[in-house]
């Protein structure tokens, strides 16, 4: 077992175990450290002490031993070793005289070695006669066991004290850092354990931490739970709105009449309501707009490509044939959500179509008799003119028709009758030509053909005589009532110079004035650019 995993097991979790047991291990390492070092420093005291009072014990038997070392007396010698050995903490003696041992005594036991110098004290024996004479040397060896129990006596006293203090210090230092700190900590935590952020519950600040880091801790954190409350009371309103908003939209998306999708850059579709496969069909698998309106895939593509390039809305009119024959029109949005992603709706336009053509054909056409007004015309004529510019051999003639007696029928069987002459006019303009031509009511009863891709001036003037003979059949305007009239038509080709229709319809109109004034009821032919002026052709059959 290492020592991470072996204090991780048996190491107290808490705090304020932890703590305690650092104080005690501290206090234990301090006072065995404490102890050794006094041990040692009484352990060389007590031995200095001892060999003071060695010296002292021979100070007062050194006369005696001058005379015995003097005389070589080994009695006396030996009663002075006798009496030094009286003492305990004598543990051995020797006196010697010129090399002899006088006498000598150790205490058994007391000594394991009495010629241990460490423990051995030798004093010089001089004359008593002369103090410059040596006579001898007397040897005291100090009592191991003697040394051994006066320090340990002191060793035990100053252990128990220090021991003594070491442990009221712990103490002290643990029921300070306790109460100070590691309480006030654990009740904070255990606090906190017990916390629930929902009932908006509070930390109480310890007593006597009011001021101090933990009181400031306490303070900080009373703060952040009412900031995380106000977050958590904030998520949970928007949630329950999301929610809300999510069930609404839900709502809306299944029952809307608007197709809404969402769909990948690839063209994938992700998902689709109702409403879209009632517009457009159920998509096929995979489910692939391109493959849903085949006839529009590369527009489709160019549209998602767009969208997602430029960060736009991108919208597009789509025509699609059904397979009976109908024609419906969508319209189609894309809106990009990231990078990949587009949310699209599609609608179903096929009313708006109509009644936009119905109002651009309100627009170009003639409200009485259908055909094209002037506007109409000046579109239709400036769309021909272009198209001139792309094929130069385009040939195109212009035919200015003027009715005559229109006004005397006009006066005489009122505007009605009038206006069904007109409308009469109408329907055989439209009769004589191809549906590619145009033919336009300029205003009153003056009326325009345009022949786009004629085949020369001759078929033209052909035409012209056909509409004249048509219109001059009598007219039959119901109640048995008939009115006659005529008309005189100015026919003009485009020259390659003429970049507008503007010049060609002067010289239709002036060929048209050239038959009226002819007599009526002919076709005036305009000469091209640059040739003699217009000429009345001859009258038409049944003109008179």
């Amino acid at each position: 077992m290492t020592i991470a995993a072996w204090t991780r097991r048996w190491l107290p979790r808490s705090i304020v175990g932890r703590t305690t047991l650092a104080i005690i291990t501290l206090a234990v390492l301090l006072g065995a450290l404490f102890t050794g070092l006094a041990t040692w420093l009484l352990y060389g005291s007590e031995k200095a002490r001892l060999t003071q009072r060695l010296d002292a014990l021979l100070s007062t038997v050194e006369k005696t031993v001058s005379v015995a070392c003097f005389v070589k007396d080994e009695v006396l010698a030996r009663e002075i070793v006798a009496g030094l050995m009286s003492n305990d903490i004598v543990a051995g003696a020797r006196i010697v005289a010129d090399g002899v041992t006088l006498s000598e005594q150790t205490r058994s036991g007391a000594l394991a070695d009495h010629r241990d110098a460490s423990l051995a004290i030798t004093h010089p024996v001089y004359s008593p006669f002369d103090t410059r004479e040596q006579v001898g040397e007397i040897v005291l060896y100090a009592s191991r066991s003697t040394l051994h129990e006066l320090a340990l006596n002191y060793i035990r006293y100053v252990v128990f004290v220090i021991g003594l203090e070491v442990a009221l210090m712990a103490l002290a230092v643990a029921w300070v850092v306790y109460n100070l700190i590691t309480r006030p900590i654990k009740s904070i935590s255990d606090e906190l354990h017990r916390l629930e952020l929902r009932t908006g519950m509070r930390l109480r600040v310890p007593r006597r931490n009011e001021k101090d880091e933990l009181g400031r801790l306490v303070s900080d954190v009373n703060a952040l739970i009412a900031r995380l409350t106000a977050l958590i009371d904030t998520e949970r309103r928007l949630r329950l709105e999301r929610e809300a908003n999510e069930r609404r939209l839900a709502l809306i998306f299944e029952k809307v009449h608007t197709g809404i999708f969402e769909i990948e850059r690839s063209g994938l579709l992700r998902s689709w309501n109702p409403a879209f496969v009632h517009t457009l069909g159920p998509p096929p698998e995979p489910p692939q707009l391109q493959a849903l309106l085949p006839q529009h895939a590369e527009q489709l593509r160019a549209l998602i490509d767009d969208s997602l390039a430029t960060g736009a809305v991108r919208e597009a009119d789509l025509e699609l044939s059904g397979s009976d024959g109908s024609t419906r029109w969508v319209e189609l949005s894309l809106t990009p959500v990231d990078e990949t992603m587009l949310q699209g709706v599609v609608d179903d336009i096929t009313e708006r179509k109509h009644a936009e053509l119905a109002a651009r054909q309100l627009a170009v056409r003639d409200t009485l008799t259908g055909v094209l007004n002037r506007r109409g015309l000046e579109a239709g004529l400036a769309s021909v003119f272009e198209r001139r510019k792309r094929e130069p051999g385009l040939a195109v003639a212009l035919l200015l028709i003027d009715l005559d007696h229109f006004k005397q029928a006009n006066d005489t069987h009122g505007h009605a009758a009038g206006d069904a002459v007109l409308r009469h006019v109408a329907g055989v303009l439209e009769r004589a030509v191809r549906r590619t031509d145009l033919v336009a009511r300029l205003g009153g009863d003056e009326f325009v053909v345009a022949l786009v891709g004629i085949d020369g001036l001759a078929k033209a003037e052909r035409i012209a005589r056909s509409i004249v003979d048509e219109i001059q059949r009598p007219i039959a305007l119901g109640d048995g009532v008939q009115v006659q009239i005529g008309a005189s038509v100015g026919v003009a080709m485009a020259a390659p110079a003429d970049a507008s229709a503007a010049a060609v319809l002067a010289r239709a109109d002036a060929a048209m004035y050239a038959a009226k004034q002819a007599g009526r009821g002919r076709v005036g032919i305009a000469p091209m650019p640059g040739g003699t002026e217009a000429c009345a052709g001859s009258p038409a059959s049944g003109a008179g």
